[in-house]
């Protein structure tokens, strides 16, 4: 598969820098939430919604 230019011309994402982090964290037992990407597994707590409702 070849890219397009400006695929390959598209910056590296900062994000990725930290997934190291995350995987050393996780092998001494961290439990670490991936909150970057896609939708998480866990629910949003209602303070939250609370928070942004009466965000001025």
């Amino acid at each position: 598969m070849k890219l397009s230019k400006r695929a390959e011309d598209m910056p590296y994402s900062p994000i990725r820098k930290l997934a190291s982090f995350a995987d050393e964290a996780k092998k001494k037992g961290v439990e670490v939430f991936h909150l970057n990407i896609g939708q998480p597994d866990i629910e949003t707590p209602k303070e939250i919604f609370e928070k942004i409702a009466n965000y001025r």
